[in-house]
Formats: C-alpha cells, structure tokens, sequence
C-alpha cells in the first residue's frame, strides 16, 4: 500500500515510542500498552532514552491489523480513571434496604445554604459530579429542571428528588469531591446513630 511505503521513505528500519505514537496517532498510554503486552513487538534496550528498539515493520504490520480488526487495546485498559483517587465508589454501598429517605436528610442538610434555584455549575459543586455529567443527566431528563438548554436552571425540590434514585444511588466516580461528599454521609450517619 502507498500509505505504508510513505512511512518507509519518512522514517528509519527501527523508530522509537515517540515515533511510535505519532505514526499510530495514539496516546502515549496506548503505545505503551502494545509494547509492553507484546502487541508491537520491541527490544527494551534498558536505557533512559530510545529504551524501546521497534522495528517499523512490526509497527506497519500491527496498522494492518488494526484496519481489519479495530483496536487491539482492551476498553478502559489505558484510562486515566485509575491515577490518582483510585477506585470509583458510589452511594450504593452505603444504603442498606429502603432507607433512600437518609440520602434525603443528608442532602437536604448539606444543601440548606444552597439557594431554592440552582445552576448545573452549582449541582456538580453539590453532589461532587463533574459538570458535564451534570449537563448530560439534565439533557436526558434524569434530573428535571425548570428552564432546559442552554442554561438550566433547577429547583432544590428536583435536585432532592434526584439524589434519591437508584440513577444517582448507583452512580459511581472518583473526583475527590464525590468522596468528599460519600464520606460526609457515613460520618453524618454515624453521628445520627
């Protein structure tokens, strides 16, 4: 193929893992996968730089593959969410039979200084969940709001009746505000009990 020959005249018998993710347009979390799980053969040489030796050909005949197959990196094998705050927790664990009505209490005592009407800004700075999750969950209705796109606006009455469902129960992250706020609800039923 032409495409593959280009690459011959542009780079060397043996490229590196910068030039490996660049030929591949991939991350470098991906690149690093397919050279550590074997996927692109490689010689690690063991030095600080260049450490990887990889042949162009190994790297010509993997985009062969990829075209027929799709990616050969397994879904969430490469993703960020697994750095720094660790496992993505949720309410879940922490409601036992139906006792919704306890997330009620506790929402409405962290939300009593918030105002009746809110901003998607302001529900993600409440529950701990990233502003775009909050937008996509008002665009899909899953939390109801007075005014709809491009600025929703939401009643405190929605937002209570919103962290009381299994959607928002069952809801898992792992931005440290939403542990924040998980953990404010074991330490406020603690002190209740």
């Amino acid at each position: 193929m032409k495409k593959y020959d280009e690459l011959r005249k542009q780079y060397p018998q043996f490229i590196s893992m910068d030039q490996l993710y660049r030929i591949c347009s991939i991350s470098k979390r991906s690149a690093s996968y397919l050279i550590k799980h074997g996927v692109i053969p490689a010689v690690d040489t063991g030095r600080m730089t260049w450490r990887y030796r990889i042949a162009l050909d190994d790297v010509i005949a993997y985009l062969r593959k990829r075209e027929k197959n799709g990616s050969m990196i397994p879904r969430g094998a490469v993703s960020s969410r697994h750095g720094k705050t660790g496992k993505r927790v949720s309410f879940a664990s922490l409601i036992t039979g139906d006792n919704e009505h306890e997330l009620s209490e506790y929402f409405s005592f962290i939300f009593s200084d918030y105002p009746d009407v809110m901003t998607a800004t302001e529900i993600a700075e409440m529950t701990g969940l990233h502003r775009e999750t909050i937008l996509q969950y008002l665009k899909d209705g899953k939390i109801k709001s007075l005014e709809k796109y491009p600025r929703y606006i939401v009643s405190k009455v929605h937002l209570l009746e919103y962290v009381i469902t299994p959607h928002f129960i069952d809801c898992k992250s792992n931005s440290e505000h939403f542990i924040k706020i998980l953990g404010g609800f074991k330490l406020w039923k603690t002190a209740k009990s």
